[in-house]
């Protein structure tokens, strides 16, 4: 195989497909740095660190700038990309999806390389929870008007992999909820049980990395749990993450890393080693779930206000 072979149908002219590009210009391969969420990229399977090949057979080289991409992404109703996971030595094809009448007919012949797996992140499940384990146990943020979680009380059995923090809370037993107030008080007045809406974590991003050797270096710089840059040329680099990169308010921020090879970080962590070595110990491969540091940052602060703050925060 030469590589994930994606065909879009239906599409604009000009529309948006939800993702920004970096490298090019003869400094290094043409790839995607990062896909919104619930873009037609996102939808299609593409992400962040995919190298871009081909656009409807015009070739791009490390001297393709990303003038030409643009307009080789605008120029057609029908657009069939070709793209290489950067991270990894083997060429990887991706399954076979279709959404929105948008196709996306792909190779199924992979006899080497991983299929893409479609994150968790961005989508929304309910969770039902017995009154008694819903009452007290959450420390709920307002931000943004909206309801967010920053922890939960690791005591109770009844919460244990069930959330995460950065997960929104969209309503309780049908009723949307944007304040504590609102959400104490469906809580306190329902006979039984709460029923809670969440979209999981839409303000993160996650990268999954892949390194040769267990010595090589990721190429993060951190302070703290806060990412303060990217080595260029390195593995992280290479896979289109990007400090000060995150957006919140719609002005842009460092990044914080919140979980790492799914077990969380204590947002409340001030150990840049502790968070180092998580990272490194997962030997050659990690996955990493950053959210915007100002946010994280707004969480944490309102936790240490929470009495016993110690019992709600989400580590490993």
């Amino acid at each position: 195989s030469s590589g994930i072979n994606a065909e879009y149908g239906g599409v604009n002219k000009g529309e948006k497909l939800g993702m920004m590009l970096a490298g090019g210009n003869g400094m290094s391969p043409l790839y995607v740095q990062n896909v919104h969420e619930g873009s037609l990229a996102s939808q299609c399977g593409l992400y962040g660190g995919l190298q871009i090949l081909s656009v409807n057979g015009v070739l791009f080289t490390e001297n393709s700038t990303h003038h030409d991409a643009v307009l080789a992404l605008t120029s057609s109703d029908r657009l069939s990309i070709t793209v290489r996971d950067l991270t990894r030595e083997d060429v990887i094809d991706s399954p076979n999806t279709e959404e929105e009448g948008r196709d996306m007919k792909i190779k199924d012949d992979i006899s080497h390389g991983y299929r893409v797996q479609k994150s968790q992140i961005g989508t929304t499940l309910s969770i039902y929870l017995q009154k008694r384990h819903a009452i007290g146990n959450f420390h709920l943020v307002e931000v943004a008007s909206s309801l967010w979680i920053a922890g939960w009380n690791q005591r109770e059995p009844a919460l244990t992999g069930k959330f995460h923090v950065g997960d929104q809370l969209l309503s309780l037993n049908g009723q949307p909820v944007t304040t504590v107030a609102e959400a104490n008080s469906i809580m306190e007045m329902t006979p039984s049980g709460v029923e809670l809406l969440l979209k999981r974590l839409p303000m993160a991003v996650e990268y999954k990395l892949h390194r040769k050797d267990d010595g090589e270096s990721w190429g993060m710089q951190l302070r703290q749990n806060r990412l303060v840059d990217v080595i260029h040329g390195s593995i992280a680099w290479m896979a289109g993450l990007q400090p000060f990169s995150a957006q919140f308010r719609g002005e842009p921020c460092a990044w914080a890393v919140t979980q790492v090879n799914s077990v969380p970080v204590s947002i409340l962590c001030r150990s840049t080693d502790v968070i180092l070595k998580k990272i490194d110990g997962q030997s050659r491969d990690t996955s990493i779930i950053f959210q915007p540091s100002e946010f994280v940052t707004i969480l944490s602060d309102s936790l240490r206000e929470q009495p016993h703050y110690e019992d709600f925060v989400a580590r490993s």
